[in-house]
């Protein structure tokens, strides 16, 4: 009797679990459900705006190459067109970046990469922004008039990404009339270490206490018929909370409808104990022609309308360039004329047959008197400091990112040209 009982409570003890184990595998799966569910909506959700923000300016760029194309005859209103193609164009490439900031923070590899800089090349950059874009919307700007004399070991690119961030926000979300201050208070070193409140306050709609709650996630807006008139993906300040915690500040924000708006970013930035770099001299369009008048270039890239458009612009300053499709044509070229015919190569990364990279690696061994001098571009569209530390790598000198503006590509092939000149 007692193994009668002792079995049918065994049995008893089985069939909990199983019907444990059956309701956690049904919720297991009711739950995984809803997640896919809701992956698939905020996927939905994703596309949906990113698709707003992308048509936005594509209309603009659309409808100003179908005007522009009417208008060749008229210089006046061909120029009208083509600056509001290029503003369109530099929304969309502001979007394009912040979204790819927005990938490699939720992937893990958004990282700071410090090195010394002068904080008064801050203030200046900042001045040079904000200025003009308050004077163009009637906003007075008032800034900080500190002079402080010391270098900060911090991410140039990054930390002046927090500010302008927050600034042209100011400045989008402030009407005419307004105004707009920047202030650098509570400041003190330590132990080698700089500590300061950053301010930017501006006098313009406001937001909601609701939006404030949910103001750093990606893709977040202000409802409201006066907050929807203005255009914006919702991520530059998810970017910036996320360059304020890798730098271990802190960022507050005080704000009410119709109020205006004040953030305040703390941050403890260590001393650079070394000069930062000087800048590089900008070049005249003169003095640029002369240093790369007839200059053979070989250009390896396989995308025809880059080859077009990058062809164009090197034979703008009267460059001679010769055209090839991948890297191993590249390098059979390279071979085939005598030593020194190119006065420098630009290699695309991305290549069937042979990409950038092995092209300029096997270009650099072979056994040339000139292989190992001639200057040699990156031209990709991947710009990471990691991607550009891969290019030296293969033996490259420089970096040229996609999409090239010409200014900075004939900065860069000056600087590696100009002793030939």
């Amino acid at each position: 009797m007692d193994n009668a009982v002792w079995v049918l409570a065994m049995f008893l003890i089985l069939c909990v679990v199983i019907a444990v184990a059956v309701i956690c595998v049904r919720r297991a799966n009711r739950e995984r459900d809803r997640a896919k569910q809701g992956l698939a909506e905020t996927k939905t959700e994703f596309l949906a705006k990113v698709s707003y923000d992308i048509k936005t300016p594509m209309n603009v760029i659309v409808g100003a190459t179908a005007l522009g194309m009417e208008e060749v005859d008229d210089p006046e209103k061909m120029r009208e067109c083509l600056g509001r193609i290029q503003n369109a164009s530099n929304f969309l490439m502001e979007l394009i970046n912040d979204l790819l900031d927005m990938s490699k923070i939720e992937t893990g590899r958004f990282h700071l990469h410090p090195r010394p800089y002068a904080f008064s090349d801050f203030v200046e950059g900042v001045r040079l922004l904000m200025e003009p874009a308050c004077q163009k919307k009637n906003i007075r700007f008032e800034m900080t008039k500190d002079e402080l004399n010391l270098n900060m070991m911090v991410d140039p690119m990054r930390f002046q990404q927090i500010f302008f961030n927050l600034l042209t926000n100011a400045v989008k979300f402030t009407p005419e009339g307004g105004k707009v201050t920047f202030r650098i208070c509570n400041y003190a070193t330590h132990n080698d270490v700089f500590s300061a409140d950053y301010l930017v306050k501006d006098s313009g709609i406001g937001m909601s206490q609701e939006f404030q709650k949910i103001l750093f996630q990606p893709f977040t807006q202000e409802t409201g018929c006066m907050a929807e008139k203005y255009n914006g993906a919702g991520l530059g300040l998810a970017i910036t909370r996320n360059i304020v915690d890798l730098m271990n500040g802190t960022i507050e924000v005080s704000s009410e409808l119709g109020e205006g708006t004040e953030v305040k970013v703390h941050l403890d930035v260590e001393i650079a104990a070394i000069q930062p770099e000087q800048e590089k001299q900008q070049l005249g369009m003169q003095e640029i022609r002369r240093i790369l008048r007839q200059k053979r270039v070989l250009l390896a890239e396989d995308q025809p309308m880059d080859v077009e458009i990058t062809r164009r612009i090197l034979e703008n300053v009267n460059m001679d360039v010769v055209c090839v499709e991948n890297g191993k044509e590249a390098l059979e070229r390279f071979n085939e004329e005598e030593e020194f015919f190119f006065d420098i190569i630009l290699l695309d990364i991305c290549m069937p047959e042979m990409d950038g990279l092995v092209a300029a690696h096997q270009m650099r061994q072979t056994k040339r008197t000139d292989a190992q001098v001639i200057p040699m571009i990156a031209m990709t569209a991947n710009d990471s400091i990691e991607d550009i530390h891969v290019c030296k790598e293969a033996g490259m000198n420089d970096h040229v990112a996609k999409p090239v503006e010409p200014q900075k590509l004939y900065q860069v092939l000056c600087e590696y040209l100009h002793e030939i000149a």
